[in-house]
């Protein structure tokens, strides 16, 4: 699950994508609570390519319960106009990584 401080905005099936970074990456698909961040989240990306850790409190939250806040951040890229959306964290610890391979 992704959060925005304890508001489920979406889940997303996620895959190591750089071990070396502890990072892990997937296809985003947003909870209908998305919606009322979906258009501040688009701005967000087209100014800067990515809406970040710093500009809303995402969290990630493992089927397992546990909640995870990477070192080096989480973030969302939705681009308006492609329907796919993309979420990423980098800076796991190496048992948290291994929750992915």
């Amino acid at each position: 699950m992704i959060l925005i401080d304890e508001i489920q905005i979406g889940e997303a099936t996620s895959e190591v994508i750089d071990e070396y970074l502890e990072a892990i990456g997937g296809i985003f698909s947003p909870s209908l609570a998305y919606k009322n961040f979906q258009h501040l989240i688009q701005d967000q990306c087209v100014q800067k390519g990515i809406s970040n850790i710093n500009d809303f409190n995402y969290k990630l939250k493992t089927a397992d319960g546990e909640v995870l806040i990477p070192n080096g951040g989480i973030g969302i890229t939705d681009m308006n106009g492609i329907n796919e959306i993309y979420v990423e964290t980098a800076g796991l610890n190496f048992i948290q990584i291994e929750k992915f391979k």
